[in-house]
């Protein structure tokens, strides 16, 4: 290995390393600079202009999001991961060779649609390609890569905590990130540097404050119920329901808004949930207890059925009529109007209902464990302060 445990040990303990890190205006890469910050480690984001605001401001700005507004423990050098030497002159990437300790790889594009394959394979691949070239040719001697428990692909049962390599998957991000993976694995073997590789499940807000900065995934099929529900109450107080009434809504009797949509699911499905509090806290855990590397399941050990959150969504936005069904069901009695409209905003998120495969975290637990880290179980209470920031930020439309 480029360095001992005992260097590691000594330089992280006064947060002497010099941390690169890729995706830190993203939810999850932001989330870990601020954590990294707070234990004193100096950053350098890779960030790139947007719209009007750039590199430096959006990585301040984010920062003030978090409550860190006049931390400068920091630097931001402008670039893109997909682009040769990461779309760096010489300077820079000369900087980084000679000062990152460590790299913190959370750039990734989360495209499910096989129409943003280039796009997926471009960030996913190829940029943590560049990310490794740089690991490669720096003094670095420890990579950090967010990965996704759902690298695993099409398998049923249980999946461990190893690279298992795989050729089935549901979408392009699960194919393009378990491709990274066997980059990131080659390379680092290869080159002696120590690696961790990070397999948060599907991961929602703050399980304290509900806070977000994406809503996606968990939050898909919750939006698009919000947003008909609202469509059909505006129906009904402009024009007496008529629209309303051809999908089969209706108003009841106790002011619910009664919607026919039955969601498909197969035996034993669930769905594996993981505040992103808990993700932060289980990978400054693991970074600060496993110095010989490893792949890490950051599951959920009380996996949310379709029932409850069903139920959690009917209780929120006070409607009634959702129903869990079978596939097979819809064979027998095809979707209604209403069901078509509701899953041409869901479809991409499909094998979610349909997922029964169980994430071994036997390597974790131990670390966890030792540290008192529990991934809280996603109840009626966290639901709600998570949709409720959702739609205090417009679905996020309304970020600052």
């Amino acid at each position: 290995m480029r360095r001992s445990v005992d260097y590691i040990v000594e330089k992280r303990k006064n947060a002497e390393s010099v941390i690169f890190l890729t995706g830190g205006t993203g939810f999850m890469g932001s989330n870990i600079a601020v954590a990294l910050l707070k234990k004193g480690y100096f950053i350098i984001f890779l960030c790139r202009p947007k719209h009007d605001l750039g590199a430096y401001e959006r990585v301040q700005k984010l920062l003030e999001w978090h409550g860190l507004p006049y931390n400068t423990n920091f630097k931001v050098v402008s670039g893109q991961v997909y682009e040769p030497r990461l779309g760096l002159d010489d300077e820079a990437y000369t900087y980084l060779l000679e000062n990152v300790d460590e790299i913190w790889h959370c750039a990734a594009d989360t495209s499910f649609p096989e129409r943003k394959r280039k796009q997926a394979e471009r960030v996913n691949v190829q940029g943590t390609l560049n990310v490794l070239k740089l690991a490669v040719e720096s003094k670095c001697y420890f990579f950090h890569h967010m990965s996704s428990a759902y690298v695993a692909g099409k398998v049923r049962g249980r999946c461990l905590e190893e690279y298992v390599p795989q050729r089935q998957f549901y979408n392009v991000y699960e194919e393009t990130k378990h491709i990274a993976e066997s980059h990131v694995l080659e390379n680092c073997g290869r080159e002696k540097i120590r690696v961790n590789i990070y397999r948060p499940s599907i991961i929602y807000g703050d399980s304290r404050t509900g806070k977000s900065l994406s809503f996606k995934a968990f939050y898909v099929p919750f939006r698009a119920g919000h947003y008909l529900k609202k469509l059909f109450e505006r129906d009904i107080e402009e024009n007496k329901g008529l629209q309303t009434e051809k999908m089969g809504v209706r108003k009841t009797d106790d002011g619910k808004i009664y919607m026919p949509i039955r969601i498909g699911k197969i035996d034993g499905s669930s769905f594996n949930l993981v505040p992103i509090d808990f993700t932060v806290d289980g990978c400054m855990a693991i970074m600060e207890n496993y110095f010989d590397g490893g792949i890490f399941h950051l599951v959920s050990r009380k996996p949310n059925t379709l029932d409850e959150l069903i139920l959690f969504g009917e209780k929120f936005f006070n409607a009634t009529g959702y129903k869990s069904v079978l596939a097979e069901d819809f064979v027998h009695k095809p979707r209604n109007a209403l069901e078509i409209l509701f899953d041409s905003f869901i479809n991409i998120y499909e094998p979610n209902f349909h997922d029964d495969r169980i994430f071994d975290d036997t390597k974790t637990r131990e670390v966890l464990d030792r540290n008192n880290i529990t991934c809280p179980y996603l109840d009626y209470e966290i639901f709600s302060k998570c949709i409720k920031y959702a739609i205090e930020v417009d679905w996020g439309r309304a970020l600052p």
